[in-house]
Parts: C-alpha cells; structure tokens; sequence
C-alpha cells in the first residue's frame, strides 16, 4: 500500500485552507455589505450572496446538497447576525 507523502498531504491541506478561506471571506464580505444595503434589493443581493457561500461551505463540510439548503434556509439570519456581531 502507498502512503501519502509529507509533501502531498501538506499540498492538501494548503489546498483546503485556501478553498475554506474563499468561502469565509465570500460570507464575511456578504456580511459587511449586508450591513451596509440600503434598500431590500441589495439586501435580498446580499443575503443571496451570503446563503450560496453558506451553502457551499456545508456541502464541502460533507452535507448533502438538500440538507445543506435546508440547513442555510433555517439558519441564514442567525448566521449572519453572528457574523457582523464578530465583525
């Protein structure tokens, strides 16, 4: 059996810090800007930036795709509260 080498398991883990980091900072960003929205059109702009970046970083935490709806559909206003209470 083949292991892993330290250089390709190192490669990995850059590989997921820097697609975790993408999402992060997609849903932080959507944060600020929902913040700052000033009117429902660019609220509703911001949430849905906010709801696909949750979305994508559940379903690469595993979640199924459904589930993951679900589960952002559920928590997208506690998410976000959250957020900008850090922020």
């Amino acid at each position: 059996m083949n292991e892993p080498s330290s250089e390709s398991i190192a490669e990995q883990l850059l590989a997921d810090l820097r697609q975790e980091q993408q999402l992060v900072n997609s849903i932080i960003r959507g944060c600020i800007e929902h913040r700052w929205a000033l009117g429902e059109e660019e609220t509703e702009l911001t949430e849905a930036m906010i709801y696909n970046a949750f979305e994508a970083y559940a379903i690469a935490r595993g979640m199924a795709l459904s589930e993951a709806e679900r589960f952002c559909e559920q928590h997208l206003d506690e998410l976000i509260e959250r957020v900008q209470a850090i922020l």
